[in-house]
């Protein structure tokens, strides 16, 4: 058989893919992978809403109030009383915080004293108040909520952070009401004037982020799924880090966060014309890692402190900001102090 010329020519090698389509093969599989992983993301997210919505419906049952809910004119402040004995120690906790600040604390001192924990309106368990949420109105909501719930006085006051201010309005109302006070870490006029425009806004700025993204969280489930590791302190139980975590995440304790930021120094020319406490038994509790950090802290703890003739400093070594959880033994034996001066006077 004759061999043709065709039969001679070699096969054609196969044509290479080109760089083109390699890349096109690789940006189609990122965009599958992405794609995946986003259906997964909104199913999560799906999920996590659903949990929450079932969930909460059943707070009301799974967390009830400990203590009783007051009417102080048209809306009830929840208030926890413990244990018997004069005078009575009042416990009004930081921005954003609740009754249950005061956890590691409350039930020791209830042991020698009457010791009552609230929730200032429209935080923990109380329902929203008036705006605005300044001192001043804090103050006036106090004092009617310890009358129409029966506790009398002489009390001791204790206020951390911005409560600090709350109180001090408070004595200057009813000075005859107050026989001692301890400020934990807290804010004062001074620092606040030190505070420029700009600063006071970035504070304020920051919050309204800080508790959207908080409102986020809660929306998910995340708040609930993982919130009690993030509130959790050593001796606190996951039950009670659990409802710190609920009770500062809710739409209601948020807004109020806000609301309260923004009245915090809406009372300082009250404060600063009037500033003393007379004689009262007074002492300043100042966490250590303020008093490093932040600017004109240690200035205006003295200035607390020199509020009394009988006010005095401590310093609680190694201690952040909240000193009644990271070391309530400092809180408990600066309130105790107080008490045995007023017993004694």
């Amino acid at each position: 058989m004759l061999e043709t010329a065709t039969d001679k020519l070699p096969s054609p090698a196969p044509l290479p893919i080109s760089t083109g389509s390699r890349l096109r093969r690789v940006l189609r599989r990122i965009a599958i992978g992405f794609g995946l992983l986003l259906v997964l993301i909104v199913g999560l997210i799906l999920a996590g809403a659903s949990y929450e919505a079932i969930a909460s419906g059943g707070d009301a049952k799974a967390y009830p109030p400990p203590g009783q809910l007051v009417d102080v004119g048209g809306y009830r402040l929840h208030i926890q009383c413990m244990g018997s004995g004069s005078p009575t120690v009042v416990l009004d906790a930081g921005l954003g915080g609740t009754s249950l600040d005061w956890y590691l604390v409350q039930n020791d001192l209830s042991k020698t004293n009457r010791v009552c924990a609230y929730d200032r309106a429209g935080l923990g368990w109380s329902e929203a108040g008036p705006q605005p949420r300044t001192p001043n109105q804090i103050a006036r909501e106090l004092y009617t909520l310890l009358n129409n719930a029966g506790i009398e006085g002489p009390y001791v006051l204790v206020g951390h952070s911005l409560a600090g201010k709350n109180i001090r309005i408070f004595t200057q109302q009813h000075p005859d009401l107050v026989a001692g006070m301890v400020l934990i870490d807290a804010r004062s006029e001074y620092v606040d004037a030190q505070t420029s425009l700009a600063e006071a806004q970035g504070f304020q700025d920051m919050m309204e982020a800080q508790e959207n993204f908080k409102g986020l969280l809660r929306r998910v489930g995340l708040i609930r799924l993982v919130g009690a590791s993030f509130w959790s302190m050593p001796g606190v139980p996951e039950k009670i880090s659990t409802e710190m975590a609920l009770l500062s995440t809710t739409q209601q304790s948020r807004d109020t966060v806000i609301a309260e930021a923004q009245g915090r120094a809406a009372d300082d020319a009250q404060l600063e014309a009037a500033p003393s406490l007379g004689n009262r038994p007074l002492i300043v509790l100042a966490a250590e890692q303020n008093m490093k950090e932040l600017p004109n802290w240690p200035e205006a703890q003295q200035r607390l402190a020199a509020l009394s003739t009988k006010g005095s400093l401590m310093v609680a070594k190694g201690s952040g900001h909240y000193i009644q959880l990271e070391q309530p033994g400092l809180v408990l034996d600066a309130v105790r102090q107080v008490v045995t001066q007023v017993r004694g006077h």
